[in-house]
């Protein structure tokens, strides 16, 4: 369907171009339903020529009626663990997962030209030797799988590249198996199931190969030691605590906040600016200071609730 509102852009193409498309993520909560919506909006805002959208959900409500298709997923986890089962769900021949917790900056169209000869499943990141200690596991640590690894990927799953083929339903199948029996290995940072250790040991195995030394800029919200954003102009500026070398990044194609950061202050400045350019009104700096204190007193009552009854 039609993206409603005047939002630049929010034409959707014909049926016959559908092979190739973005996809999202939304199970569980409403919060999840709407910060999908925004991804949307935005992606239709700084693209010169939006590609159909996607929507992988447990239920059709207001929000799912924006997207180009949408598939409902029987039995979800509500988890990241949903994440894992998008080779099950992709509805395009060519596929660019985007997490629903994400805002675009740019057009993320480009991220077409990254992933161009790509595996049937890639992600931005970095291809590691099987000595590396950084990546999300060591080869003595992958069990029954440590003969048949052949690098260690290393990526944040806030972006995948999927190609709707006979291996990719094969390498379906050893993502479930490892998911499965996901404590008979060891990874890092994830105790339990998530979607990052699973795919790049499942990487590793077929020898799916991240896109290295291509990726675009993308800030990932929770690691940032510095901050400034605008989604009216696409500004991005940012630090990284895991990239020091790089100093202070002046730019961004995407900001990938991390669900618990699309509850904060700086994400809702972003909505409610992206609200006002959609509906196609101005951005002044009184509504913008009047914003900013609704805003800001929302969330400081949200925290004593919180701490009053615990919710």
């Amino acid at each position: 369907m039609v993206l409603s509102g005047n939002c630049p852009n929010a034409g959707n193409r014909k049926e016959k171009d559908m092979d190739r498309g973005f996809v999202t993520i939304a199970t569980g909560k409403e919060q999840y339903y709407k910060i999908a919506a925004n991804l949307l909006r935005s992606y239709k805002y700084h693209s010169a020529d939006p590609m159909p959208f996607a929507l992988i959900c447990d239920r059709t409500n207001k929000y799912t009626d924006l997207f180009d298709r949408v598939i409902i997923m029987d039995d979800p986890s509500f988890s990241y663990a949903d994440k894992l089962r998008l080779p099950e769900y992709i509805p395009f021949e060519e596929n660019i997962f985007i997490d629903a917790d994400c805002l675009a900056y740019k057009d993320l169209n480009d991220f077409w030209n990254v992933f161009n000869g790509a595996d049937d499943f890639s992600a931005f990141g970095a291809n590691l030797p099987l000595d590396s200690k950084n990546g999300w596991f060591r080869k003595e640590d992958t069990g029954i799988y440590q003969d048949h690894v052949q690098y260690i990927p290393e990526f944040i799953g806030g972006v995948y590249f999927l190609r709707k083929t006979a291996e990719l339903q094969e390498f379906c199948e050893t993502v479930k198996h490892i998911r499965s029996t996901y404590h008979d290995y060891t990874f890092r940072q994830f105790t339990d199931v998530a979607d990052e250790p699973v795919y790049a040991l499942a990487m590793s195995v077929f020898g799916f190969r991240t896109a290295a030394d291509r990726s675009p800029d993308i800030c990932f919200f929770p690691h940032h030691t510095f901050f400034e954003s605008d989604i009216a102009s696409g500004k991005v500026i940012y630090e990284s605590r895991y990239l020091p070398e790089r100093g202070r990044i002046p730019e961004a194609y995407m900001v990938h906040w991390g669900s618990g950061s699309t509850k904060g202050f700086l994400y809702s400045m972003e909505k409610y600016r992206l609200d006002r350019i959609c509906a196609g009104k101005q951005l002044r700096t009184p509504g913008l200071k009047i914003a900013e204190l609704r805003i800001k007193g929302k969330i400081f009552i949200r925290k004593r609730l919180r701490r009053l009854f615990g919710k």
